[in-house]
């Protein structure tokens, strides 16, 4: 009783009183030109271009600021949702009527496991029958053999599949999967082939191209003459993704190869209108979010362009897309950061409009995914479904300048990228030629390079690295084996794969000899004198698990260089300030030459053009900054120590 005396004001209150109105009249309206002015100011002397322009492995350049003026020249970005040809979200009722679907990928090796891992998945969240198979995928240590009806009995026992529809890529044919399944009556979802995806996977087919387009042109037939909701062509978007291609080349090169299957299904009689309810996408979601977005987007956009190109009427302008967190962005060491990851990539692939969404256990990279990492993974997606609502608002993403705009200039380089393999004779002729690959390959490198000195950075890796983890077994996969091939296979990577060798190999060493590299930390002067950089040195070697030998400074290079002797270290880093280099490095570095001739010796920090050749005269070896290539350095160090 009395708390309703209490709660009673309130609610009187609230319901009486109206919002007071606001007047934003004493405000004027902001230009750029004024804004430009202001942020020139405030970057005191470092050029504009420069400083406010981010170049991005698209070719695309972000502006630092976006505004109404951004969106005068797309006409689409006024559109409403669900309207073809639009860069809005492909439904009108978004995710209200129809949530997107949480496929999770069972990649059990025998059948019975996969049998219960499947009904696991489903009873638990997962709304669809997701299985990954074994000849779907060079990695042979993963995923499950199906080679008879009974194999599909076996493995949907007990799962009904009237309800849950599938989501199974099938690899270079799915016509023997859909044999061996179509007896279990109406089959819906998506069992589906990706030819020259597979061709680029393996750098070889099973069988001839023709013959694989033959089937994949009766697998259309087949699911048509049963009026099944069935889709029987799955274009991979991770073949490219995972080899290192950028946004623009994993669309456009998916799309191409859907436009060689086009081309191939109208020579076998089958129109666009028909091909195009047949076919489903799945692209990868990495980390860079607002590009991730503009990608699921840009893909929806190109995709209807190519549709009425072909003469497809309204609904095969639509397409159906599914997505998948990458695998590319998961590293082996502080695991748990590929929590974070997975939140952010799957949050931009709902934004973007997918209408199935799988991510990936955040151990992916250093075994299959145990019960823990699987149920963290479907309930991030019902968690993002129920509890932060993203089932309500109908593409967020739309109206926003800055994402509206990324989306039509992706999309305007998709097209270009896929008039470029046209141009050249379609996707089958760049992938003989080698095209295709020598494209993902270059964006790959950057992507290393860029990593290597540490312009990207990878959390817990190669910055920040937990060198006291205790790391998650980790179950060895079979190498992946291809020999004979016919064309150069596009090879899965991960960003962070080389530092993981690099760390790697200290700690095989150490194992091995019970010894590591140590680094001295010749810190001069008090703490606030040397500390900055001598932080900067511990994070940088620690990236290689080298070990650290710290102190708390020195008043004298004498002290300094006795200290370094005596502590057995291979290497000796300087650290202080630019101010007190000048006087300080050359006699320093002398000493400690002088005292311990093997030792090698950096300095902490980028030299000053005029005192550098002093200091490589006194005997500094290197010197280490933020433009260094961390990569590279600590490799040459572990070559010098003579751990390989």
């Amino acid at each position: 009783m009395e708390d309703s005396k209490r709660k009673q004001p309130e609610q009187e209150s609230s319901s009486s009183s109206t919002p007071p109105s606001v007047d934003f009249s004493e405000f004027k309206e902001a230009t750029y030109d004024e804004w430009k002015e202001a942020a020139v100011s405030a970057l005191k002397g470092a050029p504009f271009d420069k400083s406010m322009f981010t170049q991005t492995y698209e070719g695309i350049r972000l502006e630092p600021i976006y505004t109404r003026e951004s969106l005068k020249n797309i006409p689409e970005a006024r559109t409403l949702p669900g309207k073809y040809p639009s860069l809005r979200g492909g439904h009108a009722s978004g995710y209200v009527k129809s949530p997107w679907e949480v496929a999770q990928v069972c990649d059990a090796t025998t059948l019975s496991a996969a049998n219960e891992m499947v009904k696991h998945d489903l009873a638990k969240g997962a709304t669809t029958i997701t299985v990954r198979l074994s000849d779907s995928t060079p990695d042979a240590s993963r995923g499950v053999t199906i080679s008879s009806n009974e194999d599909i009995k076996r493995l949907l026992d007990g799962i009904d599949t009237a309800k849950y529809p599938f989501h199974i890529f099938a690899g270079a044919s799915a016509k023997p999967l859909i044999d061996f399944i179509a007896p279990l009556g109406d089959l819906k979802g998506c069992i589906g082939t990706d030819p020259i995806g597979s061709y680029l996977l393996f750098g070889k087919l099973p069988r001839a191209l023709d013959k694989l387009l033959d089937e994949a042109g009766e697998t259309i037939n087949f699911a048509e003459a049963k009026a099944m909701s069935l889709r029987t062509l799955l274009f991979k978007g991770s073949v490219y993704h995972d080899a290192g291609a950028n946004a623009v080349q994993e669309v456009a090169f998916v799309m191409a190869s859907a436009i060689e299957l086009a081309q191939a299904m109208s020579a076998r009689s089958i129109d666009i209108n028909k091909f195009a309810k047949h076919i489903r996408f799945e692209f990868s979601a990495g980390s860079n979010f607002f590009m991730e977005i503009a990608k699921i987007r840009a893909a929806r956009v190109v995709w209807s362009r190519i549709a009425e190109s072909f003469g497809g009427g309204t609904e095969s302008e639509k397409c159906e897309i599914f997505a998948t967190t990458s695998f590319f962005t998961k590293t082996v060491y502080d695991p748990y950061v590929n929590l974070l990851r997975n939140t952010t990539e799957a949050f931009s692939a709902v934004l973007g409009g997918v209408d199935g969404l799988t991510v990936v256990p955040f151990d992916e990279a250093v075994r299959p995914g145990d019960e823990f990492s699987r149920r963290v993974a479907r309930n991030s997606q019902i968690m993002l479904q129920n509890e932060y609502h993203l089932l309500q608002p109908i593409d967020p993403a739309g109206g926003s300048w800055y994402l509206e705009s990324l989306t039509d200039e992706l999309s305007r380089h998709i097209w270009a990228e896929i008039q470029k393999v046209e141009g050249k004779g379609g996707m089958i002729a760049c992938i003989k030629d080698g095209y295709v690959q020598s494209e993902i390959d270059g964006i790959l490198q950057q992507r290393f390079k860029k990593l290597a000195t540490r312009a990207d950075r990878a959390l817990g890796t190669n910055m920040y690295p937990n060198v006291a983890e205790t790391p998650l077994p980790r179950e060895e996969r079979e190498p992946v084996h291809i020999a004979d091939t016919e064309i150069t296979p596009l090879l899965p990577h991960r960003w962070t794969e080389q530092y993981e060798e690099l760390r790697a190999r200290t700690e095989s060493f150490k194992a091995k000899t019970g010894k590591n590299l140590r680094v001295f930390l010749a810190n001069m002067g008090p703490i606030p004198q040397h500390k900055a950089r001598a932080d900067f040195i511990t994070g940088f070697m620690e990236v290689a698990n080298f070990e650290l030998i710290k102190n708390d400074g020195y008043s004298t290079v004498e002290e300094c260089a006795e200290a370094a002797a005596k502590s057995g270290g291979d290497i000796a880093v300087i650290c202080s300030t630019d101010a007190t280099y000048p006087e300080l490095v050359p006699s320093l570095a002398k000493l400690i030459k002088a005292k311990s001739p093997s030792m090698k010796v950096f300095l902490a920090g980028a030299p000053a053009e005029e005192f550098k050749q002093s200091y490589t005269d006194a005997g500094v070896d290197d010197f280490i900054h933020i433009r260094s290539n961390c990569l590279a350095m600590l490799t040459d160090m572990q070559k010098g120590k003579g751990m390989f």
